[in-house]
């Protein structure tokens, strides 16, 4: 579960159930304490309703025939797009639009977005009526018609039909049907060793799309091609390991290397999620990569590079890592952050100086040769350097990993140097 999660702790289910009598005829007594019965979706609308309330401060109507949100797995989701978004909790905080794509009746990610995030504003399409319907109630009575745009979208339409506009977007997001019929569902069912922990209480338009999960994310990601940067991040739950590998594969034959996944996790359930983005902004590996060695072969390139000090004074390192920042040509000192364990610097470069190749080349410029240059060089890279028990650099921006791998290289060598005697 993700570390900010308000459920890495389980609720007192009790003490919620005083606070929503509607839960109180649910509370099963058990060896560890009270608990509810998460095979009764009685049980697990009123759950969902009472934690919204005491929580987030949400009135929210979950019809029985439609999906009853879990919010611990539903708040994961959102919080690692807040990571996305701002991954290194430095960001001020400005105007975030986002796309829920099939928000459900619920409108459960928008709602919890809004509550967490006070610049966000959502557009939430839903195609199903009585979802449509349901949502729009939710919005309304938690006073969010501001913040939160209905879309009724259409079968003809392309998924991401709020891109077609002049309008650019932060994110989007999207937890799509898993299966592809009701033989699926059924057939799932029946190849599960153990009954399910929780009732499914989804309709139909809810869980079954052509082709199931793996189809229609990889259709997003085909419509993401011709909007590409009109939004920052592109992103989607996936239920099925099997559907990950698929739309992995499908960002690789586009060519689209810069993405991230992630895992998440509430008790038994395990589900995935997965980003992609056209621009240069990069995400740390402690965002975009999960050290599951299984997926090891699905994970994205690495954006943070490592290197130990070893017994290297750590004063030392320091001093000779300003010495090499100062001394390397072209690159620009953004910001510093010194905190007890450790020195944080933001770099900004425009272009390769420290190479030999390009030392030679500008001994080979003729004197006093700026190429007629009246203005500053775009800058090609940007990244956070940190020292403390090692040397750790995180690419921020940019889109020359080559570039980013030989900065790397060059600050080390030089923080690793012997001094010459």
């Amino acid at each position: 579960m993700h570390p900010r999660n308000l459920y890495n702790q389980p609720p007192d289910f009790l003490a919620l159930a005083n606070s929503h009598p509607p839960l109180l005829p649910y509370i099963v007594q058990t060896a560890n304490g009270p608990t509810i019965d998460f095979k009764s979706q009685d049980a697990l609308r009123h759950l969902t309703q009472a934690l919204l309330y005491k929580d987030f401060s949400l009135n929210v109507q979950l019809p029985v025939d439609r999906l009853c949100p879990p919010i611990p797995n539903r708040l994961n989701y959102i919080l690692w797009i807040q990571d996305i978004l701002d991954p290194f909790h430095s960001a001020p905080a400005i105007a975030v639009r986002g796309i829920d794509i099939g928000t459900g009746a619920s409108c459960i990610y928008p709602l919890l977005g809004c509550r967490m995030s006070p610049s966000w504003k959502f557009i939430a399409t839903e195609i199903d009526p009585l979802s449509f319907e349901c949502a729009s109630v939710n919005v309304a009575s938690n006073e969010l018609h501001s913040r939160i745009h209905l879309h009724k979208a259409l079968h003809h339409e392309p998924i991401l039909s709020p891109l077609l506009g002049s309008d650019t977007f932060d994110f989007t997001m999207c937890n799509p049907p898993f299966y592809s019929s009701r033989e699926e569902i059924e057939k799932s069912t029946l190849e599960k060793e153990f009954s399910p922990s929780a009732v499914c209480t989804g309709a139909d338009t809810e869980m079954i799309t052509p082709g199931g999960e793996s189809a229609f994310v990889r259709r997003m990601v085909t419509e993401s091609l011709t909007y590409r940067t009109k939004c920052r991040w592109f992103t989607s739950m996936l239920g099925k390991l099997s559907s990950l590998t698929d739309v992995v594969n499908s960002l690789r034959e586009n060519n689209v290397e810069n993405y991230a996944i992630t895992e998440l996790v509430q008790g038994q359930t395990r589900r995935w999620a997965i980003g992609w983005s056209f621009g240069d902004e990069r995400l740390p590996d402690s965002v975009s990569r999960i050290s599951n060695q299984s997926l090891h072969g699905l994970m994205p390139p690495h954006n943070t590079i490592r290197q130990p000090l070893g017994s290297a004074d750590g004063a030392v390192a320091l001093q000779k890592l300003r010495q090499a920042l100062s001394a390397t040509e072209g690159i620009i000192a953004t910001q510093e952050r010194t905190d007890p364990d450790r020195v944080t610097i933001g770099l900004a470069a425009t272009g390769n100086t420290w190479s030999r190749a390009a030392r030679r080349k500008k001994l080979k410029a003729p004197s006093g040769d700026t190429s007629q240059r009246t203005t500053s060089p775009p800058v090609a890279l940007m990244c956070q350097v940190t020292l403390s028990h090692e040397l750790e650099f995180n690419w921020v921006r940019g889109r020359d990993r080559a570039l980013f791998e030989s900065f790397c290289n060059h600050i080390s060598r030089k923080v690793a140097s012997k001094p010459s005697s």
